[in-house]
């Protein structure tokens, strides 16, 4: 996925268009020699948090930087390239969608308290931070109560508020909001996505470029028009909401179940607007629509109140709750099919 658990860095790394005014005022604050020992970059997947963390990283750990950017060229950034620099820690779960444990915090004390060779700052890659489960968060917020001295951490989430309330209040927080839709037209045809596909694939995506990229691609169009045929064939009875459940709620390949749950908020939300203005949608979505029981205003607020459980779902999945994923589709599906009934 778009702002994943893993990353590659790149020769020169900088930040995206949309991220100008906050890379201009954390290049500041760096300038200034006023940066905070633990800094928070959050919002939703798919803004380019990693990338912007990443241009940031190579910025600390160049020695001759151009233009606000890390030159690309010194003995930093090749060591950095190269993903062997002495002074950078990443620390990420030992598998994708597990925890970070609290064996990997407390490894941080060897690093943390030796010097850096080129008398620079050292950084600490910290992500998903909602990843972290209780002992790990709590081993964490011992390291930034007594922060070392040219220590950075740097703390990147999907979901802040499934982290400690002690953690976020010590560290500077750094929010991502999606970027004006024509900024982020321009950069999705840019990479090769125009016209109606990409406003498509960006509703989509919540206003998310990077996600909106990704779903465009063959795999996630046929995951999501075969999970739209599932929830087609579930509104009209005929089809198992629990067999549905056991296909969909480990979803191989790059398909997370929090994905699968943001394409069908995005649905309801369609359904509810065209219900609301009398719009025309994808026959699809108005096939769904249509077969909702019409009791004068009822359908509209059981949509309402659908909607407010998907997105507990999606908050439960991205918070690091790890719920029973099986369970918690299958109920959801229960909740759809009463909704015809």
């Amino acid at each position: 996925m778009p702002d994943s658990n893993k990353y590659t860095p790149s020769a020169t790394p900088s930040p995206l268009p949309w991220q100008g005014k906050s890379w201009q005022r954390l290049g500041a604050q760096w300038r200034a020699e006023r940066f905070p020992h633990a800094l928070l970059l959050s919002g939703q997947a798919g803004l380019g948090k990693r990338r912007f963390a990443e241009a940031f990283v190579a910025l600390v750990l160049c020695e001759q930087p151009r233009d606000g950017l890390a030159c690309g060229d010194c003995r930093g950034c090749r060591l950095w390239q190269a993903g062997s620099h002495p002074d950078f820690l990443r620390v990420e779960p030992d598998k994708s969608g597990g925890p970070i444990k609290v064996e990997q915090i407390r490894r941080l004390g060897e690093f943390v308290a030796r010097t850096s060779g080129r008398e620079g700052a050292r950084v600490i890659w910290l992500a998903p931070a909602e990843a972290m489960n209780a002992s790990a968060a709590n081993a964490l917020l011992k390291n930034l109560e007594e922060p070392a001295a040219a220590v950075i951490f740097l703390l990147i989430t999907d979901a802040a508020a499934g982290l400690l309330p002690t953690i976020r209040s010590r560290c500077q927080l750094l929010p991502f909001a999606a970027p004006p839709e024509d900024t982020a037209l321009s950069w999705l045809k840019a990479g090769g996505l125009d016209g109606e596909i990409g406003r498509r694939v960006l509703a989509l995506a919540s206003g998310a470029p990077l996600l909106a990229l990704q779903l465009a691609e063959p795999e996630f169009r046929e995951a999501r028009d075969q999970f739209l045929q599932d929830l087609s064939a579930l509104s009209r009875a005929g089809a198992s909401a629990v067999a549905i459940a056991g296909r969909w709620a480990t979803p191989s390949g790059d398909i997370e179940l929090t994905m699968l749950l943001q394409f069908w908020q995005h649905w309801v939300t369609q359904m509810l607007r065209a219900r609301s203005c009398d719009l025309t949608l994808d026959p699809q979505i108005m096939g769904l629509l249509q077969r909702l029981p019409r009791v004068g205003q009822r359908d509209l607020r059981a949509l309402f109140t659908f909607y407010d459980h998907l997105s507990q779902g999606r908050q439960a999945l991205v918070s690091g709750a790890n719920p029973n994923r099986v369970l918690l589709l299958e109920e959801l599906l229960v909740r759809w099919g009463r909704l015809y009934q």
